[in-house]
């Protein structure tokens, strides 16, 4: 064998190759290793520990920062939750809801027929009260003394033969007897009357449709559907505004990463970036016979 040719010619760039493939390992490796701080006679070994054991907390302030301002935006949540392919099933889900008698979509946002049952008798009653507690705020008795005689008055200062016969006094004393039999029958009977009246409407009402409500008060689908998204997407808005005002998402990242070992950063580094630093590494390598090869050359 020609040793002079091999040590011309062939150790350079061998030499090279060998020398730039180890010097990117080791840098690749100081990445991560040595994990702790080592020291030789009370002084500190240069380069150690690793970058990422080393500037770890910095790393997690950065990454904190990095996630909460550029990858976890209220922009970039806001967005897509209001793609179409989210929007749109959720809008046409309410649509189909507001189709549904008032009675059918009442048990669905009471989570049951008997509590929209429960609730219906409940408004029932309490629509009655205030109806009955609106009449005898009116005092309709009293009404009917001082209009109805006043109108029975009226009434028979045209006839001279019935002003003969029925005095003022009779007319007052007549009032006030119908006033009082009005109480009475407003105590009595008014409540029940009143409520069946309610009953009656409230379940007539809801046989049918809000959709069908909404177009009688002149708002057709349209309107609904257009009042739906504008109102879906603002609340979208303000729910991620206010999440995000409760959530230091910089502050959990940095926590996160803090918390983590090195070994686990490495681990999760390497499952990502792997091919590319075994690519750097060969590099080196491949420079180093370059290097090599152009040392012969000159």
């Amino acid at each position: 064998m020609n040793w002079e040719f091999v040590g011309d010619y062939l150790m350079p760039p061998l030499v090279g190759a060998v020398i730039g493939f180890f010097t990117n390992y080791i840098a690749v490796k100081m990445i991560f290793v040595p994990r702790e701080e080592k020291k030789i006679f009370g002084f500190t070994v240069p380069f150690t520990p690793g970058a990422i054991p080393k500037g770890k907390k910095r790393l997690a302030k950065s990454a904190g920062k990095i996630v909460a301002d550029e990858l976890f935006t209220k922009e970039d949540i806001s967005n897509r939750m209001l793609t179409e392919e989210i929007e749109k099933p959720l809008i046409d889900k309410l649509m189909a809801i507001l189709a549904e008698d008032i009675r059918d979509t009442g048990a669905i946002l009471v989570a049951g027929p008997k509590k929209y049952i429960k609730i219906e008798k409940s408004f029932t009653e309490l629509l009655t009260a205030k109806i009955i507690e609106a009449i005898k705020e009116m005092d309709i008795p009293e009404l009917m003394r001082d209009e109805g005689g006043r109108m029975t008055k009226e009434a028979l200062s045209t006839s001279k033969l019935l002003s003969l016969f029925v005095s003022n006094k009779i007319v007052d004393n007549m009032m006030i007897t119908v006033s009082d039999k009005m109480i009475e029958f407003i105590d009595t009977r008014g409540t029940n009357m009143v409520e069946e009246v309610c009953r009656t409407k409230i379940q007539d009402l809801g046989k049918r449709t809000p959709i069908h409500v909404l177009e009688e008060a002149g708002y057709d689908e349209k309107f609904v559907r257009n009042k739906l998204i504008e109102a879906y997407r603002e609340s979208v808005v303000n729910a991620v505004n206010s999440a995000l005002r409760r959530i230091d998402v910089a502050r959990i990242v940095e926590d996160k990463i803090n918390s983590m070992s090195v070994e686990d950063i490495e681990k999760g580094v390497l499952s990502v970036m792997k091919n590319e630093l075994d690519m750097i590494v060969n590099l080196g390598g491949l420079i180093g016979l370059i290097i090599g090869c152009i040392n012969i050359i000159i």
